[in-house]
């Protein structure tokens, strides 16, 4: 499961997540990801989840530069003795610059 900043609805399945990264990032020339607070991660069991800021600073094709702070949340599980990443979600903390 994916849910980016900018998407309507969340994504399913590995070929939407793809695409949808691929609308996300097609005009980005450029990419920049910061930590700004984070990640905060949490285990319990066989499931574990992490938390945090981060800065995406992006230069598009056009030689626009933008930028934004984003949360992000993702989830993994335990399966077999390897984690895996189970979801990803963000959301836009102040308006893109």
């Amino acid at each position: 499961m994916d849910k980016e900043p900018v998407a309507k609805a969340i994504t399913l399945g590995w070929e939407g997540t793809r695409k949808n990264f691929e609308g996300l990032f097609g005009a980005t020339a450029e990419l920049k990801l910061t930590q700004a607070d984070g990640p905060h991660i949490q285990v319990q069991g066989d499931t574990a989840w992490a938390m945090g800021v981060v800065f995406a600073g992006q230069k598009l094709k056009t030689g626009q530069v933008i930028g934004s702070a984003v949360f992000e949340a993702d989830v993994f599980k335990k399966q077999d003795g390897r984690w895996l990443f189970v979801s990803h979600a963000t959301s836009l903390l102040l308006p893109q610059q």
